[in-house]
C-alpha cells in the first residue's frame, strides 16, 4: 500500500469530522480508526486532533499531516495514470456487479464514454441485490460494485460514495404529486409497488416502515425496477426510489417525486466498493477512476 492505512483513515476523519462518520465510509469500527490515529500520534510525538463543539478538530500537527496526506494522494494519483498508460489499455476486461437503479442512464453514460476511449476493453455486467453484489466482489466475481447501503464488511473497501435519497414516485396527475416532501405514514391506504427483499431500496423502505409503525399497502412486489415504473406511471399505484432511478422519466413527464421524510433514507447512497484483498486490473482501476469521478459532478 502507498499510501499508509493510518494516513487513509486520518483523511477520512478531517474530511467528516467525526470518528464515526469516518467509520461508516469506511465499512470499519470507530474503535480501529481511534487505534490507527492513536498510533500515528505516537509515531509522530504529537496530537493531531482536539475535540470540540464542531467535532475533530485539527491541531497545527494535524494540518501539517493533513497537507502532506493531500500531497501524496496527488502524487500517487499521478504514478497510477502512469503506469496505466504504459499500457494503453489496448486489451483487458472489468467485471462489474450492480443494482439495477444505475442500468437507467448512470451506467450506460459510463460505459459509452469509456468504450469510445478504450474501444478493446470487454465489460461483463452482473444486475443484482446489493448483499449478492458485495458477496460477487468479495468472492472475485466482480471487480467493481455499486450497490444501496452497502452493510459494513471487513472484505470490502467504501471506494466511494454518492447520496441517493429515496422519493415516493407516481404519476404526474396523482393527487400525491403536489406533495414537496411526505412522512411514509401519510401515504394511508395509498397502495405500493415494492422491489422484492434482495434490493436495497426494500430494505431501506421496510426500515422506515417500521420506524413509524405503519403497514404498507403493497399491491405488487417485482424483481424489476423497470416493470415497478411502469406500474406507477400507469395507475394510482405509487413506489419508492432514489433520483438515479427514475430521473430520465422524471425528466420526460412520465413520473413525479416526493421527497421521502425519513432521515435514515435521506441518507440513502450508491456506494463503489472493491475487495480489500485483490488488486483490480489496469482496466478495472480505470474504470473505477471514472466511476469517481463521475460522482464527484453529479
Amino acid at each position: 500500500m502507498i499510501q499508509s492505512q493510518a494516513v487513509v483513515y486520518f483523511s477520512e476523519v478531517v474530511s467528516t469530522g467525526s470518528l464515526r462518520k469516518a467509520a461508516e465510509n469506511l465499512l470499519i469500527t470507530p474503535s480501529a480508526i481511534s487505534r490507527q490515529i492513536a498510533q500515528l500520534e505516537d509515531e509522530l510525538g504529537a496530537p493531531l486532533f482536539y475535540r470540540s463543539s464542531r467535532g475533530m478538530v485539527l491541531t497545527d500537527a494535524g494540518n501539517a499531516l493533513l497537507r502532506f496526506a493531500e500531497e501524496n494522494s496527488s502524487s500517487i494519483l499521478k504514478l497510477r495514470t502512469t503506469i496505466d498508460g504504459l499500457g494503453n489499455l489496448t486489451r483487458g476486461s472489468v467485471r462489474l456487479a450492480v443494482v439495477e437503479a444505475t442500468t437507467s442512464d448512470f451506467l450506460p453514460t459510463l460505459l459509452a464514454e469509456f468504450s469510445r476511449e478504450h474501444p478493446n476493453i470487454h465489460f461483463e455486467v452482473r444486475v443484482c441485490g446489493t448483499q449478492e453484489i458485495a458477496d460477487h466482489v468479495s468472492a472475485d466475481r466482480a471487480d467493481v460494485g455499486l450497490a444501496f447501503n452497502v452493510l459494513s464488511r471487513d472484505d470490502l473497501v467504501l471506494q466511494g460514495r454518492m447520496v441517493q435519497p429515496l422519493h415516493i414516485i407516481c404519476r404526474p396527475g396523482h393527487p400525491l404529486a403536489t406533495n414537496h416532501a411526505m412522512s411514509i405514514r401519510d401515504l394511508g391506504e395509498t397502495a405500493v409497488a415494492l422491489p422484492d427483499r434482495s434490493f436495497g431500496i426494500r430494505y431501506l423502505v421496510d426500515q422506515a416502515a417500521e420506524r413509524e409503525k405503519v403497514g404498507l399497502n403493497v399491491r405488487y412486489e417485482a424483481d424489476s425496477l423497470q416493470l415497478i415504473k411502469k406500474i406507477v406511471s400507469r395507475s394510482d399505484v405509487v413506489g419508492f426510489m432514489p433520483p438515479l432511478t427514475f430521473e430520465n422519466e422524471r425528466s420526460a413527464g412520465a413520473l413525479s417525486a416526493v421527497q421521502l421524510l425519513d432521515v435514515p433514507s435521506e441518507r440513502s447512497t450508491l456506494d463503489i466498493v472493491t475487495s480489500r484483498y485483490r488488486n483490480p486490473s489496469a482496466a478495472a482501476r480505470a474504470f473505477l477512476s471514472g466511476i469517481l469521478m463521475r460522482i464527484k459532478e453529479l
